[in-house]
């Protein structure tokens, strides 16, 4: 029993082993499954290849970073982690997430698989972004909407979810965490019940605010 009792003990001070993740989202803009899109009259935002990293510099711009996976997938828990710099400067008097001051530092957006599909008369009306939104799905299946998962900032807010007024019923949105400005950040959640997901939808936003800051992508990883 002493030897027992002696080796929990040990046990017990060991480090554990870090969480084993299935799945790593490469970080190489020149893999296929990464492409940016623009918002008709809003600048779109910069964006660099650093060793490991996918680094985006916002200027009073916006323009989501999409990657799509070769496969739909069966998601149900996903992490992202980084360096945030400044964050998205919200006005005097406004709440994050109000017109005038709905940007938020990352929104990290699951498209889900779904039966929504435009028709013609419907593509030839709809947004740009809605349209690219579509041309996710493969041609046998459609699209339910966007979950989003926000890193929003310190301070009031007024929501923690919510279907985007803009969003035209295509995106609910939930705030999981508040964040500081200049230290690294991690994301992470865990679905109630897996999802089939066709892609990622990155978005940093400044045009709403008028706000310039810079976020670095450090690793992305799902199961």
């Amino acid at each position: 029993m002493k030897h027992l009792v002696t080796w929990l003990a040990i046990c017990c001070l060991l480090p554990t082993a870090p969480y084993a993740w299935a799945m790593e989202v490469p970080l190489q803009l020149q893999h296929p499954g990464w492409q940016q899109l623009n918002y008709k009259r809003i600048p779109a935002n910069r964006v660099n290849q650093l060793e490991g990293a996918i680094e985006i510099h916002i200027q009073q711009s916006a323009s989501p970073l999409i990657y799509l996976f070769e496969q739909p997938v069966d998601l149900s828990k996903i992490r992202v982690s980084g360096q945030m710099g400044a964050l998205p400067v919200i006005p005097l008097g406004l709440v994050q997430g109000e017109p005038g001051a709905d940007d938020f530092a990352l929104r990290l957006g699951l498209v889900l698989e779904g039966e929504k599909r435009l028709n013609f008369a419907q593509r030839l009306i709809a947004a740009p972004w809605v349209r690219s939104l579509f041309e996710l799905a493969p041609a046998d299946t459609g699209i339910d909407q966007i979950l989003f998962l926000n890193l929003a900032n310190p301070g009031k807010l007024e929501w923690r979810q919510r279907e985007h007024p803009a969003g035209q019923g295509l995106y609910t949105e939930y705030i999981l965490k508040q964040v500081e400005a200049y230290q690294p950040f991690e994301l992470e959640h865990e679905l109630a019940m897996p999802e089939r997901v066709l892609a990622l939808w990155i978005s940093a936003d400044g045009d709403d605010t008028g706000s310039a800051y810079t976020l670095s992508i450090e690793s992305i990883h799902y199961e």
